[in-house]
Parts: structure tokens; sequence; C-alpha cells
């Protein structure tokens, strides 16, 4: 296996602001998140029985949390309360976490769209896009198990070229029989469940025509997931596997090992590191399993084998050779972090050239499954083909 590698300590203080320091605690009830957040927002509780997901239209259709087991449930997914209670929230949107947002890319690299150029001394500031930090959405439709919301958006990268989006974001409670069929799996009540589909579109709405030479965004989407200490990611991997990327720190085989075609990543949030996985090497599902919780969780997302997608290596000079799938974990490292504690399933859409009017969709499904190490072991062999022994044992 080959890793590549790219350590940058001041990129870290400034490429994690806002995330606030939190000891590791109990995981809350799903309806203790949701009295939570009743404090400072109008949540959207969308419900199928005992599954439900928090959904907030004054954060961009973030999803928060979801439940396999209703309001006295864990709650799947971490988000920030600390912005919350010290009123820093709204101001910083894109800095609060939760089960499944969305961000654009690259973060990083001549493209960069997490930057701010004073116009007088011309100094780049690393910041978050102002309509990504503070923009709420519309909701455009609601059902039991769904909602449609949206915004028009203003994104401007290092080039100085704006680009002007209307964004439209479905989230969806899936059902038994979605699951089933599009995880080609089977289910029983030995089983708790619960999945959700993150559907957003991108339009170019401007008066120009995007190239690649001005620079493409992505739409990235991000879900904080709660670690534990044997949290291990899973990514099965396809081609000839030689390969990871790996950003911020160095990482060993206590980390990190690619066997049998399947990338064993250390989700702990016990070390400050990065991972992803580039097109070619890459299959349009992965996600973790954490037996202290006896939960698996799988994220599956839409992915038609294209080449091009945004570089968020720092410095790097192939600004369209970037990652589909990236793995955040939180941590320390020196008096750096943590910052959650989580870890963060990241996935990206391709970097589309769009004309006036043309759009762009990306779709990323979280499915969370909780029960006996047995019932699990079958899902993840239907899955990732991998039993459960083997995640467990990949690293030490």
């Amino acid at each position: 296996m080959r890793i590549e590698f790219f350590s940058v300590k001041l990129l870290i203080l400034v490429l994690l602001m806002n995330f606030n320091c939190q000891k590791h605690q109990e995981r809350n009830a799903f309806g203790e998140d949701l009295q939570f957040l009743k404090q400072y927002i109008t949540p959207i509780v969308l419900k199928q029985g005992q599954q439900q997901v928090i959904v907030s239209s004054e954060f961009q259709g973030r999803v928060f949390a979801s439940t396999s087991k209703g309001l006295v449930g864990p709650s799947y997914g971490w988000f920030n309360k600390d912005l919350f209670i010290n009123d820093n929230a709204l101001q910083n949107i894109s800095s609060v976490g939760g089960a499944s947002r969305i961000w654009f890319g690259p973060d990083q690299g001549e493209n960069n769209v997490f930057v701010d150029v004073n116009e007088i001394t011309k100094e780049v500031i690393r910041a978050a896009p102002k309509d990504l930090d503070t923009l709420p959405f519309n909701i455009f439709e609601k059902s039991e198990s769904a909602v449609t919301l949206g915004s028009k958006m203003h994104i401007k990268n290092l080039k100085g070229f704006d680009f002007y989006v209307d964004i439209k974001r479905s989230i969806e409670l899936l059902s038994e029989a979605d699951i089933a069929s599009n995880l080609n799996i089977s289910l029983n009540s030995a089983v708790d469940f619960v999945a959700f589909s993150a559907e957003t579109q991108m339009i170019n709405v401007g008066n120009e025509n995007w190239t690649k030479a001005k620079g493409i965004i992505s739409l990235w989407e991000l879900g904080c997931m709660e670690p534990t200490p044997n949290t291990t990611a899973v990514i099965p991997l396809k081609g000839e596997v030689n390969q990871a990327t790996v950003y911020f720190t160095s990482i060993d085989s206590t980390r990190i090992k690619i066997e049998n075609n399947t990338l064993f990543y250390k989700a702990d949030a016990e070390y400050l590191n990065k991972i992803g996985t580039p097109p070619e090497n890459t299959l349009p599902y992965f996600g973790s399993y954490s037996p202290e919780l006896n939960l698996l969780t799988v994220v599956r997302f839409s992915f038609t084998g294209e080449q091009d997608y945004v570089n968020a290596v720092p410095d790097n000079t192939a600004p369209y050779k970037g990652d589909v799938i990236n793995i955040f974990n939180d941590g320390t490292w020196g008096d750096i972090g943590p910052f959650g504690p989580f870890y963060e399933l990241e996935t990206s859409s391709p970097a589309k050239a769009l004309k006036v009017g043309e759009s762009l969709t990306h779709v990323h499904e979280t499915y969370h499954f909780e029960g006996s190490k047995a019932e699990l072991n079958k899902i993840s062999v239907a899955v990732f083909g991998v039993n459960l022994d083997v995640v467990e044992n990949a690293l030490p």
C-alpha cells in the first residue's frame, strides 16, 4: 500500500475552525437531543414508526440526529452543543456538525472556497463561505417522512470567481423495503434500524458558465458520528489497491490497513487524521462498526465512475484529482484538538463544468443498524463482503 501524506500543523488549527472541545460523554437519548435543539430552533422531525430524524431549515436541511428506537432510543450523530450554548451556532452554521450536512468543495488548493481575501491588504484568511455559515433554507414541501428545502447561495473561490447556485435539498426516511432493495439485504425483528437519504441538487443560476480554469465547486456531504475506542471504518475498494490519501498527520498500521481490497481505518477520535479514496478505487458504499454500541453504519452514495473530483490536499498541483470518499478522525495531535469527539463519514460529487441553467445532483444515504453481532454480521458480509470478526481484528 502506498500512502500519500501531507502534514501542515498550522493547517489543522484553521481547518477545524470553531469546533469547540468537548470531553467524551454518555450517549444522549434522541429525545434529549430533540429537547435541546427546541431551545434554539424549530426542528422538523420526520417519523416512520420508531424511526425518526431531526432536520433543520435554519441549518440548511441538516440532519442533526436519527434514532431507530423513538424518543428514548440512542441518538445517532454528533453535533456541537457548545456553539448553541455560547450563542454562536447561527453565525457558524458550517461548523455545527450533525449526522448529514452539505458543504462545498474544495477547501484547499487553488480553487479553495473556504477563504476570504481582504480587498485592501490582499491577505488570505481561512473562512467558510458567508452563505454557508449564515443562510437559512426555505421549506418547499413536507410530509410525515420527507422534507424538501433550499435557497439561492453565493460562493466565491480563491481565484475570485463567483458561483451563484440554487440549492434544493430533500431529506427522506427510507422504508424497510427501500433498505432491503438498496443494500440487497433482508432484515428481521432482531435488528433495529433507521435510514435516510439526503439528495442535494445544485443549479448554476449565475450569468457565466463554469470552467475548470476558473475553478469548479462540488457538493460535499459530511456526517459526524459518535466514536468509541474500537470503532473501525470499512471501505471496500476496487482495482489495484495500492493507494490511500492521508491528510494532516502520519499514520501507521495501527490505524490503517488495506487487506483483500478492503481498507480498515481506526475511527476512535483519539488521533487527528483524515483519509480518502480516489475514484479509481471507489465503490458506492462504505461505513463503520462500533462493537461497544452494537452498531453498524452504512453509507451509500451516488457514484458513476467519473474521474474529476476536486482536490482538497494542501498545495496540490492537480485540482481535479481528488477523493470521492473521506473519513475524518477527531482527536489530539500534540497540543491540537480534540474538537468533538466525533468521526466523520464524507462523500463528494464529481466536479462538473455546469453551463448556466445546468444542474448537478448528489445523493448520500445513511443507514444505522443496531443488534447482535451475529445479525449485524449478516449485513456486513452482504454489503461490505467482510465478516465482523475480520473488522474487529483488523487493527490493534
